[in-house]
């Protein structure tokens, strides 16, 4: 049989972090490389869904409270969930400190929710007979957190100071987490945008802040990369008529990826939220051009509500053609913003994808 993984992206909307790794492990089981613990965190009045399924807007949260660091300049526009409306209804800040200064005054927060999720992690883990089973943490990278919050400006000459709080935040959490059970995963939609902004020459610009983040992380725990397009309330940051800047982007990174630094997969997103993948194969051709690292896994994501059965076996078999062999199975994003239904189908798929010819 061919052998596939699956890779689950983080989020999933599921009562609690126990509840969505249980599921994960029962729909998904010895598939799963890593395993996130489903980006859940604390239901209120403001976050029924949970603090965590926002994302960075716990971090803009974070932010906006303390008034010695920040002057809020545009209050945030949420919907019921307590997420964003739209990509420009979030916080607009203004930092208080110089940029040299500004790490000291930021506290993400994802070591104290990886604290909480670990031991649960070890138990389920045990319980399930996966010794190999790493604990996934997702990273935001700066641009993911600045371009939303801060002027133009100042989201660039801040990204430094959030990629310094990031990796402190990191190096943490590897030194608490035994030894071989870690991986992270480095969410980049902000640097994807921007490298669809820019002609393919340039887009090594927009991969300064993803590897200024790996080069201040020690090297304890190997790293994914989640490409991104961004899906906010199921709706794309980006508009990718082409994959070719997305390669561009990619290439560029594993180009300068330290050789100190082990890098596990790279997920590709094929589809931009509630628009499904697309079935020509043309458009597909430019991941032919994809460059990865011996034993780097590549990471399709195309499970998608929008497609059938049949249709998720004709993506397929056009991506690994191209590839020239198997390759791993994904959705295009995190499950966290849509139904649990739904999320229960598309892991349903994700679990099909992986095990059937």
């Amino acid at each position: 049989m061919t052998q596939r993984n699956a890779l689950l992206l983080g989020s999933m909307p599921y009562q609690d972090e126990r509840e969505a790794m249980s599921v994960a492990l029962g729909k998904l089981g010895p598939s799963l490389v890593s395993l996130p613990d489903g980006e859940i965190g604390e239901r209120s009045d403001a976050y029924p869904v949970g603090d965590r399924a926002a994302w960075v807007g716990t971090i803009m949260d974070r932010c906006e409270s303390d008034t010695t660091a920040w002057k809020v300049l545009k209050p945030a526009r949420r919907n019921e969930t307590g997420t964003a409306e739209d990509y420009d209804a979030f916080y607009r800040l203004k930092p208080l400190h110089k940029p040299s200064e500004m790490a000291a005054h930021i506290d993400f927060g994802w070591r104290d929710f990886a604290r909480e999720s670990y031991p649960m992690f070890r138990q389920l883990r045990d319980e399930a007979g996966l010794p190999d089973l790493k604990f996934q943490v997702g990273l935001p990278t700066a641009l993911g957190v600045t371009f939303g919050m801060l002027s133009p400006v100042n989201a660039m000459r801040y990204a430094p100071a959030f990629n310094t709080r990031l990796a402190f935040e990191a190096n943490d959490i590897s030194g608490f987490v035994d030894p071989g059970d870690l991986v992270f995963q480095l969410e980049v939609p902000g640097e994807m945008a921007m490298a669809y902004k820019l002609p393919t020459r340039a887009v090594k610009v927009a991969t300064r802040t993803v590897l200024g983040l790996v080069r201040q992380i020690e090297p304890r725990a190997p790293f994914g990369i989640h490409l991104c397009f961004g899906d906010l309330n199921n709706k794309a940051l980006i508009d990718a008529s082409t994959l070719d800047k997305m390669v561009a982007f990619s290439n560029s990174i594993v180009d300068q990826w330290p050789s100190t630094h082990t890098l596990d997969y790279v997920h590709v997103p094929l589809a931009e939220a509630a628009d499904p993948p697309p079935l020509d194969p043309e458009w597909y051709q430019p991941l032919r051009e994809m460059n990865l690292p011996a034993g780097t896994r590549f990471v399709a994501g195309f499970v998608h509500d929008k497609r059938t059965e049949d249709e998720h076996r004709q993506i397929r078999l056009i991506v690994e053609s191209l590839r020239g062999g198997p390759v791993d199975i994904a959705s295009s994003c995190g499950l966290g913003r849509r139904t649990r239904d739904i999320a229960d189908r598309l892991i349903d798929m994700t679990a099909k994808m992986v095990s059937d010819e």
